[in-house]
């Protein structure tokens, strides 16, 4: 299985908003099914694999919107990029396809975000949304998405760090995540209201828009953190 070939301008204009809604949609009854067994000891894969399980299992529902025909996900596929063959193939967290011509990929990768040292912002970037800038993932396309776990502290406050964060590359002399311009708040569905888009120049000279979706995976009892703040809201 290989990634499709560059979507055209036409294509993409026309028919990738409502992608981008219903893929939205599948994450959100995911997440929603799957988060009584979601909290903040878990791993991602153990996050990834408890949304996904519930995606599958609403694709496959007798109740489920005729739409949800046209779509499936992929788990455990390795992407093509950068020469990588085998196992050394990267594997993101979601692929959602259109199963109609021309079969495109909505490409979801997803990270931990914890206040200690292992989950901060930093990773979120590094080992996350720099793999879609070195084309590593989704480098047929222009738009893809970056999740993140909050298994601490509050949605609006992490959603404050990253965007500092970004803000911060921006002003360095060589910034590594190639802002193109700064982000905007963006709710696609209302699930998600903390998400937000950023543009980025991949290394090649292409442009992808991420978007970004907080996900709360924080257990509901508050227990002491690193940083001497609550976990949990």
């Amino acid at each position: 299985m290989t990634e499709i070939v560059t979507l055209n301008r036409l294509w993409f204009d026309t028919y990738w908003p409502s992608f981008r809604l219903h893929v939205h949609e599948l994450l959100a009854w995911g997440y929603e099914d799957a988060i009584s067994k979601i909290g903040q000891e878990h791993e991602e894969e153990e996050i990834t694999g408890f949304i996904s399980e519930a995606i599958q299992e609403r694709l496959i529902s007798s109740d489920c919107p005729r739409w949800c025909e046209r779509y499936s996900l992929k788990e455990d596929n390795p992407v093509p990029g950068k020469g990588l063959t085998g196992k050394r193939r990267k594997v993101p967290d979601f692929i959602f396809e259109l199963t109609i011509a021309p079969r495109p990929w909505y490409i979801f990768e997803a990270k931990r975000l914890r206040l200690d040292k292992n989950f901060r912002e930093g990773y979120y970037f590094g080992k996350g949304l720099e793999r879609f800038l070195r084309e590593e993932y989704a480098s047929k396309y222009l738009e893809a998405g970056m999740i993140g776990y909050v298994q601490c502290d509050t949605l609006d406050n992490w959603m404050g760090r990253l965007k500092q964060y970004l803000d911060k590359d921006t002003e360095k002399k060589e910034p590594k995540l190639h802002l193109k311009s700064y982000s905007q708040d963006e709710q696609v569905i209302g699930t998600f209201p903390k998400e937000w888009v950023s543009k980025h120049i991949r290394e090649t000279g292409n442009e992808i828009t991420i978007y970004h979706i907080l996900l709360d995976c924080a257990s509901k009892d508050a227990l002491p953190n690193t940083d001497g703040r609550a976990f949990g809201h």
